[in-house]
């Protein structure tokens, strides 16, 4: 999958930009506040519907302006657009036919961002983590995300019961099992695809062979006690859930714990060792995407694309070395990179020694929210 067409038209500080991007590389060089995280920003809005920075999406609507677009036309054919508008309203089409649900953007644009907001990975809590694995787990299976909503379904239904006080046994039983039942069927999903994650995000950190990456470990945990099944479980903690008023067990309290040597990830790696092993999660990610959906390893196929990558700042936290090992496992999961940098030279290096066309980027430089073809 790569993006062969961008315009994007009242994003923040870009006012109207139209640009040609090409397979493997694109670099995108201007100083701070220039409006390059904003072009990664807008791609992101167009596969989520959503801005990775804020949730208002007023907040990103150029001022005095009414409403932003961004379309995108790919090299499979599709043609990807997005507009909001300052009243609230939001339009969506994809192949000119409107769509209702921001996750048939994702599935035609699978994307992987790595910014500084990626460290919540190690340092954030469960359900960042959660949202990781199951973006592996919705472009691999294709009933999961079917069976996530109605587990959700149920589980605000139970809530609510249990927040009334007085419950009736038979209608929270209803509810419970069906709570279970999809609970179960998630927690199957996760699992499925955990072992093929961890499998490929173990055999990217092998790739840095000093310590402390070969100490490196992540487990998965369902959301309640693994000797027990969902149902038992729920049946363990009803008192608990109607003393506190909500559930505390489940398939939305699973979780991924990353380790070194036992210990806590995030207490025991620098700020530099993070960043790779995030950059690691996100290679196997996007591998376990390339791979079970081309062969139907784990689910039925959705998409069989390597994702497009939008990496915000490649050069902070990493050294050059690291820098090189990076651009090195992109090029084998993805065939297209959104890369932004400061400085042209510092941000080219790390292509140079790659075959074609990650060697030769198409580079661009950012000033004013002004977009434009910069010769090496």
């Amino acid at each position: 999958m790569t993006l062969k067409r961008l315009a994007i038209s009242r994003f923040r500080n870009i006012s109207t930009i139209d640009l040609a991007l090409q397979p493997g590389s694109n670099l995108f060089c201007g100083a701070n506040g220039s409006g390059k995280t904003s072009l990664l920003e807008a791609v992101h809005m167009l596969a989520s519907g959503r801005s990775f920075r804020s949730r208002q999406h007023q907040a990103v609507i150029q001022h005095n302006m009414e409403k932003l677009t961004v379309f995108a036309q790919t090299d499979a054919g599709l043609a990807l657009g997005v507009e909001k508008s300052r009243n609230g309203k939001s339009r969506a089409r994809i192949n000119q036919e409107a769509v209702d649900s921001s996750s048939q953007l994702a599935s035609c644009l699978p994307l992987q961002i790595i910014n500084s907001d990626s460290f919540a990975a190690l340092d954030g809590g469960p359900g960042v983590r959660r949202q990781l694995l199951d973006w592996v787990v919705f472009h691999v299976e294709h009933s999961f995300a079917h069976c996530w909503k109605n587990y959700q379904i149920a589980l605000r239904q139970r809530n609510a019961l249990l927040r009334r006080g007085k419950i009736t046994p038979d209608l929270l039983q209803v509810w419970e099992a069906a709570l279970a039942e999809t609970g179960e069927q998630v927690h199957q999903f996760r699992l499925r695809v955990f072992s093929y994650l961890k499998t490929h995000f173990l055999s990217f950190l092998k790739d840095l062979s000093v310590q402390p990456y070969a100490s490196i470990d992540v487990s998965y945990r369902s959301g309640w006690k693994k000797d027990i099944c969902f149902i038992e479980a729920l049946n363990e903690s009803r008192e608990g859930d109607c003393a506190q008023g909500h559930t505390r067990v489940g398939a939305h309290r699973a979780d991924l714990r990353f380790t070194v040597s036992s210990q806590d990830a995030a207490l025991m790696l620098s700020r530099g060792q993070q960043k790779m092993v995030v950059c690691a999660l996100r290679m196997a990610m996007a591998q376990c995407v390339m791979e079970l959906c081309n062969t139907g390893g784990a689910g039925e196929n959705k998409v069989g694309n390597k994702p497009v990558f939008l990496v915000d700042d490649l050069p902070s936290e990493l050294d050059l070395y690291n820098q090189c090992q990076f651009a090195h496992w992109i090029s084998r999961c993805s065939d297209q990179v959104l890369v932004t940098g400061i400085d042209a030279k510092v941000t080219l290096v790390p292509w140079m020694e790659l075959s074609e066309p990650w060697s030769q980027p198409k580079m661009f430089h950012v000033e004013h929210g002004q977009i434009h073809i910069q010769t090496k």
